[in-house]
């Protein structure tokens, strides 16, 4: 991975030295620092070597009147090379990024279309006096940009552009907002003041005039013809793999998994086994403390030892290790998280075991760490948005059909109805239906976001025709994909690789997994009534019969609530501090975070109660915590 960063001058001022302290500001993330300047743009990388071709990797790639600065890993580095005509004697020794430079020479910004794995890119065109950003599809490389009076400077992580004087290092509270008020992120904007995002799947042009940004990724669906189930799954089966094989690059002799009872990471983890027999993979499971019994969500387990070691014990190279809940306090990773990740923490009580296996990982001498977090769109979904779409269709027999196998195997009538109806009943309704099966309404009601901007986000959210009821869709195409396009995982890989030095890896979010998926027709993810059929049935050859059985969901931190029991005072003193900064005092509701305090339960078996604390408290605090560290309240 790379660090990049760039500076144009729009006034004559030499752009180097503002280009050395963005790369500076970024130290974190690579030591291997390189940079050209052109006299009116200076682009700059710090390398952090993760590939075998890393090792070519010169800095800035120049040619002619065009520059390249890359944070690039190619899945696709043959198939590439071919396409550009390219012998194997002259690509085996280019980078990642002298590769992509070859692909923008030949194709400008077509050269996107030809690409799979992640990436963030600068490219310069000094006839043109033209500058072309971009990101791969998921986002999982970040950059980010600012305009200035004078200048235009982008960045990898938000800390290269702080390192401007020029660059004002505030927050953005409206954004704030948005994010906890838990709308969808879509468009440029950032946590941070006039500091923006190049999106996942964009482009940004930018001249001496202005930014133009569109997007570039436009995966088909599925079509009218149907191969078999079997071709469907063998087809399956041949992505994952090749996406498992490319990512495999650079791993060496040992390898790190998060292994679950799930069906997406124990597919990765046994494909990954399967791919690198000659390498110890190193599986890890997080599994509550020793002897708990605690209540969990119905319809999940809490301890998925079992079902991960099951798959373990198909691959005589894994080594399963055990990670136990180790009671720590959810806000221990905070600080942390705030320097490497510059961002709000997501879920603190998963940051426990998380950062746990991130450090055993570590430890056991693994570069690479893979996980499955996009699986649940691509390689298991589950196929109910199918339904509504099948009503609207006209196709009754059908619905009936489908409707009567997947109750009989077992999916509950309640569920089923949800999905076949959900798109059709009102706003109002849907929230009465939730409160009658102790849900909560919607996303504000389990937000500590100020309850005087509720009614700002409910009129945002109809802007945005965002379904704050939180109803099903009635187009799995659209679901899924609405639901990839709100991803932006770079700079939380980017956090990992420099806090553990571990380059995290996504076979699931592929670019050839994830547009397989989608073109495949929605009734083979619930074939036989079965949900998650496809994915059942094409790695029943890699996974036990209990694995791809299994039809309960794995409760993650099961013991959460013990955790937080016991960091109760620290949680009290953070709901303090964050109530002496003016910023967060605005944003955040909080005589609702009072009130969560002073109404501590003892009794967390209920929907309600985790929906409040796990989810309510935790958000809030975890974005009080940002808001008041970047305003340096104390």
């Amino acid at each position: 991975m790379t660090a990049l960063a760039g500076y144009w001058s729009l006034d004559g001022e030499p752009p180097a030295r503002s280009c050395e302290r963005m790369l500076q500001g970024q130290a974190l993330y690579g030591s291997h620092r390189a940079q050209c300047d052109d006299g009116i743009l200076a682009l700059g990388r710090n390398l952090f070597a993760t590939l075998p071709e890393d090792s070519y990797d010169r800095g800035p790639q120049r040619r002619s009147h065009f520059r390249l600065v890359a944070d690039v890993r190619l899945d696709n580095r043959v198939e590439l090379a071919n396409r550009l005509g390219l012998p194997f004697a002259q690509h085996g020794h280019l980078s990642d990024a002298a590769l992509l430079f070859e692909a923008l020479l030949t194709w400008d910004a077509a050269a996107v279309d030809h690409l799979t794995g992640e990436y963030a890119f600068a490219f310069w065109n000094g006839a043109r006096r033209e500058l072309l950003l971009g990101r791969d599809i998921l986002g999982l490389r970040p950059l980010h940009y600012h305009r200035g009076r004078n200048f235009f400077a982008f960045a990898s992580m938000p800390s290269g552009l702080h390192a401007l004087p020029q660059v004002p290092y505030d927050l953005d509270t409206e954004f704030m907002v948005e994010h906890l008020a838990l709308l969808p992120r879509s468009g440029p904007k950032t946590f941070f003041r006039e500091m923006e995002r190049v999106e996942p799947a964009h482009l940004l042009r930018v001249t001496e005039r202005g930014e133009r940004s569109h997007g570039y990724w436009r995966p088909s669906r599925p079509s009218g013809t149907a191969a078999s189930p079997q071709d469907y799954a063998a087809g399956l089966r041949s992505v994952i793999d090749q996406a498992a094989s490319a990512q495999l690059r650079g791993a060496g002799s040992t390898v790190a998994t998060q292994l679950s009872a799930g069906l997406d990471s124990s597919t990765v983890t046994a494909t990954v086994a399967k791919a690198h027999a000659r390498a110890k993979v190193m599986a890890y499971t997080a599994v509550p403390r020793a002897d708990f019994a605690g209540p969990t969500p119905a319809g999940t387990i809490a301890n998925e030892w079992e079902l991960a070691a099951a798959t373990a014990r198909n691959y005589s190279n894994i080594e399963h290790v055990r990670v136990e809940n180790s009671g720590e306090s959810p806000l221990k990773w905070l600080d942390g998280n705030f320097l490497y990740q510059q961002q709000p923490m997501a879920n603190l009580t998963n940051a426990v075991w998380g950062q746990a296996i991130h450090a055993a990982a570590r430890a056991s001498g693994s570069r690479v760490i893979f996980k499955a977090s996009a699986g649940n769109l691509t390689i298991s979904y589950g196929g109910l948005e199918w339904l509504p779409q099948l009503l609207t269709g006209g196709r009754l027999l059908k619905l009936a059909e489908i409707g009567f196998d997947l109750a009989r195997k077992g999916t509950p009538l309640r569920l089923l109805g949800a999905h076949a109806l959900g798109p059709f009943i009102s706003p109002g309704a849907w929230r009465v239906l939730r409160r009658m099966h102790g849900k909560v309404e919607d996303a504000l009601a389990m937000s500590a976001v100020s309850r005087t901007r509720t009614a700002e986000r409910e009129r945002e959210s109809k802007r945005r025709r965002i379904d704050l009821a939180d109803r099903t869709l009635g187009d799995p195409f659209e679901a899924r994909l609405s639901a990839l396009r709100r991803a932006d995982g770079g700079n939380a890989y980017k956090g990992v690789l420099a806090e553990w030095g571990l380059s995290v890896r996504d076979p699931t979010a592929d670019r050839r997994v994830i547009e397989y998926c989608l073109a495949v027709p929605a009734e083979e993810s619930v074939r036989g009534g079965v949900p998650r059929s496809l994915a059942r049935r094409a790695f029943a050859d890699r996974l036990p019969p209990e694995v791809t059985g299994f039809r309960l969901r794995g409760y993650q931190s099961a013991d959460w609530y013990e955790a937080l029991d016991r960091a109760r005072p620290e949680i009290e003193e953070e709901v303090a501090a964050i109530s002496r900064c003016a910023e967060a005092a605005e944003a955040l509701d909080m005589d609702w975070l009072k009130e969560t305090l002073a109404s501590w339960p003892s009794d967390w078996s209920q929907d309600g109660v985790r929906d409040r604390y796990r989810l309510g408290l935790l958000r809030g605090i975890s974005a009080g915590h940002f808001m008041r560290k970047v305003k340096g309240t104390n």
